[in-house]
C-alpha cells in the first residue's frame, strides 16, 4: 500500500508540474501575442506617421484617372487626392513644376492607369510615361461610304447610331463646328478623311470630336497637295475635284491607274459625254431608295434619266462625292495623266488590272476580255 501511495503522490506532483508548465507556456504565448499586437499597432502608427505627407512603396489597387484637355498640374493633383492616389497635392505640384517648369502641364489628356497610395514622385513619373495612357486606335479604310464608316465607330469606339445621327445632323447644320471644309457644301461625304486615328477616351472619343478629327485631317491633306489651286487650274471647283477623287477611289485599286482614270473623266467632261461610272450609279440608287449597292443594274434603269446619279445617261459629274477618297486619289484628281483615253475597264477583279481605250472599238474589246475573265472565274460579285 505504501508503494502505491508513493506512486500516487508522484503522479499527482507530476500533474501539477505539467499544468504549471502549460500555464507558463500559455502566459508566454499571451505575452508574445500581446507584444505582437502592440507591435503591429505600433507599426501601423509608425507607417501612418511615415506617410503623413506622402505615401511610400509601389502603390496598392489599380485605378484610372481622367485628365481633361487644358488642365494644369493643380487640377491633376486634386483628382489624384480625390481618388487616393497621392496624399499631398502641394508636394505633387512642386515636383511637377520642377519637371516641366512653372508654365508646364500634363503631357496628354485622357485616361491614365495608376495605382492608389503612390508616392507623389512615382505618380508623376507614371503620368509622364505614355505606356500608362489608355489609347484606342481606329482605322477607317479608304473608299468607304459614310454609311460604312459609322458602323466601324459603333463597333470600335462604342458609340451608338443615335449618337452619330445627332452629331452628323449638328455638323450639317453648323459645318464650321467640326471644321468641315467650305467646299463640302454641308455634305460630309468625301470630306472626312480615311486614316488611322488614335483616340484618348473619354476626352476625344465622342462622335463630334471624331468627326472634327477626320475633317481636320482632310483639310491638312488638301493643303499638303494644294488641292484648291490645282483644281482651279483644271477649271473645276474643289468640291468637283473631290467628287472625281471619289470616283477614282471606287473604280481602281492600283496607284498607277488613278491618274489615267482622272484623265478619262476630264476627257469625257470636255466632250460632254456621260461618265458611265457604275459605282456612281449604284451609289445614287442606294441613297435614293435604299436599293442594295450590289443589286444588278437593268438596261431600263440605265436609260432612266430621272434617276439620281445616272451617269450612264446624263453628262457631268455626280452632285456629291460617292465615298471617302484617300490622298492618292485626291492627288490623281488634280494631277491627271496625259492621254486621249475615253474608257477604262477593270479586266481582272482579283488583281484589279485595269486597261484603257480611246475609242468604242477598243472599249468593246476590253469588255470582251472582262467577260471572258468572269466566265472563267464563275461570274463572281462584280461581274453582273
Amino acid at each position: 500500500m505504501a508503494g502505491r501511495s508513493d506512486v500516487s503522490w508522484i503522479s499527482s506532483e507530476g500533474s501539477r508540474r505539467a499544468k504549471s508548465a502549460v500555464a507558463v507556456a500559455l502566459s508566454f504565448v499571451i505575452i508574445l501575442g500581446s507584444m505582437g499586437f502592440v507591435s503591429w499597432k505600433g507599426y501601423g502608427y509608425y507607417m501612418d506617421w511615415r506617410q503623413k505627407d506622402d505615401y511610400i512603396g509601389n502603390g496598392d489597387q489599380p485605378v484610372q484617372i481622367v485628365i481633361e484637355d487644358g488642365w494644369g498640374w493643380s487640377n491633376v493633383a486634386d483628382t489624384l487626392v480625390a481618388q487616393d492616389v497621392i496624399r499631398d497635392p502641394t508636394l505633387f505640384v512642386n515636383d511637377a513644376i520642377q519637371l516641366t517648369g512653372p508654365n508646364g502641364g500634363p503631357n496628354h489628356y485622357g485616361t491614365w492607369n495608376l495605382k492608389t497610395h503612390l508616392p507623389a514622385a512615382t505618380a508623376l513619373q507614371m503620368l509622364t510615361d505614355p505606356k500608362n495612357l489608355v489609347k484606342l486606335s481606329v482605322t477607317i479604310p479608304e473608299g468607304l461610304r459614310l454609311d460604312q464608316v459609322f458602323p466601324i465607330l459603333i463597333d470600335k469606339v462604342g458609340l451608338t447610331q443615335d449618337d452619330i445621327n445627332q452629331a452628323v445632323a449638328a455638323a450639317e447644320k453648323d459645318p464650321a463646328s467640326i471644321h468641315l471644309n467650305a467646299a463640302a457644301k454641308n455634305d460630309l461625304e468625301g470630306f472626312l478623311f480615311p486614316d488611322t486615328y488614335v483616340l484618348y477616351p473619354p476626352v476625344d472619343s465622342d462622335p463630334t470630336s471624331i468627326l472634327t478629327a477626320m475633317a481636320d485631317e482632310f483639310n491638312t491633306v488638301a493643303k499638303t497637295i494644294d488641292l484648291d489651286a490645282k483644281a482651279k487650274a483644271l477649271k473645276v471647283s474643289t468640291q468637283q475635284a473631290v467628287v472625281i477623287a471619289s470616283l477614282i477611289e471606287a473604280e481602281v485599286s492600283q496607284d498607277a491607274d488613278r491618274a489615267k482614270v482622272a484623265r478619262v473623266i476630264y476627257n469625257r467632261l470636255a466632250d460632254n459625254m456621260p461618265l458611265g461610272v457604275e459605282s456612281a450609279f449604284r451609289y445614287g440608287r442606294l441613297m435614293a431608295d435604299g436599293t442594295p449597292y450590289n443589286d444588278p443594274i437593268t438596261q431600263a434603269s440605265m436609260q432612266d434619266a430621272s434617276l439620281p446619279y445616272n451617269v450612264y445617261t446624263n453628262p457631268g459629274l455626280p452632285k456629291t462625292p460617292i465615298d471617302s477618297p484617300g490622298q492618292a486619289s485626291l492627288e490623281a484628281a488634280v494631277n491627271p495623266a496625259a492621254g486621249n483615253w475615253l474608257y477604262w475597264v477593270t479586266v481582272n477583279l482579283d488583281t484589279g488590272e485595269t486597261k484603257f481605250a480611246s475609242d468604242e472599238a477598243g472599249f468593246q474589246e476590253l469588255v470582251g476580255e472582262f467577260q471572258a475573265w468572269c466566265a472563267a472565274n464563275g461570274n463572281p460579285t462584280g461581274c453582273s
